[in-house]
C-alpha cells in the first residue's frame, strides 16, 4: 500500500526513540538519573558517580534544546492513520494519551530530553563510581578501577565521532518514516547497546577481588561489588518484559465488533 507509506519529514521520530531506549534499557540508565536527582551521600557506593553532574549540560543549552524539541513537536507532529486504526498495538494507546489533550504532547518534551541525555551519556562511557578511600598504596584510574600490573585498563567509552555518526545514521533512517512503530528503533537500539561499556568482572567496581570465604561476601561480589549489577537488572527486566508481553498476548484476547468470533491479541 504505497499511498500510506509515502516518505515525509517526520522529525519527532528522533524524540520517540529516546523513551524507547529508556524503557528497554532503564537498568543501564537509571544510575545517571539518580546521580542527578539525589545527593551522592544518599546513594549506595556502587551507584555513586563523581562525574555525572559534570556531564550535565549547561542550563542555557537545556533551554535551547528544549525549545527545539517543543518547536518540533508543535510544527511536525504527524499522526499516521494506521497509528489510531489498530487497537491491538501498544503504540495505539501511547498516542491516545499524547492526543488526549493538546497540551499533553508538550508535557512529554522534558521526558524526551531526559531520556535522550541519559542514553547519549551512557554510550559515552562508564558511570564513574566513587573510589574507595584507601589510595596510599593502590592506584586507581578515573573510573575508580584498581590498576593492577599486567591487567588491561577498562574501556573508557566511545569516541565522539562514533556517537555523531550513529546519531546521523539513525536520524536519516527514521525521519522519513511517517508511521511510528517500535520495530523501527530496534537496529539503532542494538548498535547503541553493543557500544555500552561495562567493566570486566575480574577488574571489579570497587578495588581488588574479594578474598573472603564468607558466602555473603561472595554473593555481594557476584551481585555488584565485582560485577556490574546493571547487567543482572537488565537480564531480569528483559525476562519480565517478555513474560508480561506473552501473558497479555495469550490471556487478554478480545473481539472486534465487526469480526465476531475472531480473537484479537495485543502486540508490539
Amino acid at each position: 500500500d504505497k499511498e500510506n507509506h509515502i516518505a515525509s519529514l517526520h522529525l519527532p521520530q528522533m524524540l520517540y526513540i529516546w523513551p524507547y531506549f529508556a524503557f528497554f534499557s532503564f537498568p543501564l540508565l537509571y544510575p545517571y538519573v539518580l546521580n542527578c536527582l539525589a545527593p551522592q551521600t544518599s546513594l549506595p557506593r556502587y551507584l555513586r558517580s563523581g562525574s555525572t553532574a559534570e556531564k550535565l549540560p549547561h542550563l542555557a543549552i537545556v533551554a535551547i534544546v528544549l525549545g527545539i524539541i517543543v518547536a518540533i513537536v508543535h510544527n511536525n507532529t504527524l499522526v499516521h492513520p494506521f497509528t489510531l486504526a489498530d487497537n491491538r498495538h501498544y503504540i495505539f494507546y501511547i498516542f491516545r494519551i499524547l492526543l488526549r489533550h493538546p497540551l499533553v504532547k508538550y508535557l512529554a518534551t522534558p521526558i524526551y530530553l531526559i531520556c535522550g541525555w541519559s542514553a547519549i551519556t551512557a554510550v559515552g562511557g562508564l558511570p564513574n563510581t566513587e573510589p574507595l578511600p584507601e589510595r596510599d598504596s593502590i592506584s586507581y584510574d578515573k573510573n575508580g578501577f584498581q590498576i593492577l600490573p599486567g591487567l588491561p585498563k577498562p574501556e573508557e567509552g566511545n569516541r565522539v565521532s562514533f556517537v555523531v555518526v550513529w546519531l546521523i545514521a539513525t536520524t536519516l533512517s527514521l525521519i522519513t518514516a511517517p508511521l511510528v512503530e517500535p520495530r523501527y528503533f530496534i537496529v539503532p537500539w542494538i548498535i547503541w547497546r553493543l557500544h555500552i561499556t561495562t567493566p570486566r568482572p575480574h577488574e571489579g567496581l570497587h578495588g581488588p577481588p574479594t578474598q573472603s570465604n564468607s558466602w555473603l561476601d561472595k554473593i555481594k561480589a557476584i551481585a555488584y561489588k565485582e560485577h556490574d549489577h546493571r547487567l543482572w537488572l537488565e537480564t531480569f527486566w528483559f525476562l519480565a518484559v517478555n513474560f508480561v508481553t506473552g501473558y497479555v498476548f495469550l490471556n487478554w484476547g478480545f473481539e472486534w465488533p465487526q469480526e465476531p468470533g475472531r480473537v484479537q491479541r495485543f502486540m508490539w
